[in-house]
């Protein structure tokens, strides 16, 4: 074997290793909340010892932080970016995006998650200033998805990012009240009622727009 080889080999490990460190990260986050998540259930669940974690990461919260930037908010970013062109190709109607807005990101694991970091930043200024730019980048580019895919009306001079995010806002909204209030139903009577709302402010563009 050779020494580029092993290299790759070492290479390939250490990328597994972090994956298995950050998917047991996430796993604890969801089953136990953000100070139930264990620097030592982490190390569990990902069967890493105390002694080679520390080659990847130097802190539970670096730990947290680069799962977060990984599979949160980079991952939301990938998503939007691949399903965008699906679904507005199929559809000049918003409600079937909303739909999957709603599944995808403010139901179940996602959320779940999303929720503890949330509540953990309120009153952890490490952790906040970490996720901070991983948000505001995360804006930026959820504001480009709208522009390319999305456009206002003529008569409306909001601009579309700003309809989007108010959309967003307010299914963050129903998604975190359905912890208490859980009732699929109910929810989709709201996002139906907003999308009449909004159909008149915002147009899917077409491929010829």
């Amino acid at each position: 074997m050779t020494a580029s080889t092993n290299r790759m080999t070492q290479q390939q490990r250490r990328r597994r290793m972090r994956g298995r460190l950050i998917d047991a990260t996430l796993d604890c986050l969801e089953d136990y909340g953000y100070h139930g998540a264990s620097l030592s259930r982490i190390l569990d669940r990902a069967g890493v010892s105390r002694g080679a974690w520390r080659h990847h990461y130097s802190s539970k919260k670096e730990l947290i932080a680069a799962a977060a930037r990984e599979r949160l908010f980079e991952g939301a970013i990938e998503t939007a970016r691949e399903m965008a062109p699906e679904l507005t190709s199929e559809t000049d109607r918003l409600a079937p995006i909303l739909d999957f807005i709603w599944e995808r990101f403010y139901q179940g694991r996602y959320r779940n998650i999303w929720v503890e970091l949330m509540v953990a930043c309120r009153s952890d200024t490490e952790l906040r200033a970490a996720l901070i730019p991983l948000f505001h980048d995360l804006v930026d580019a959820m504001d480009e998805i709208w522009r390319v895919h999305f456009r206002t009306t003529a008569t409306e001079s909001v601009s579309v990012e700003t309809l989007m995010n108010l959309t967003l806002y307010l299914i963050n909204g129903m998604g975190l009240q359905s912890i208490l209030h859980d009732n699929s139903d109910y929810y989709k009577t709201l996002r139906d009622q907003w999308t009449k709302m909004l159909t008149p402010l915002v147009q899917v563009r077409t491929h010829r727009q």
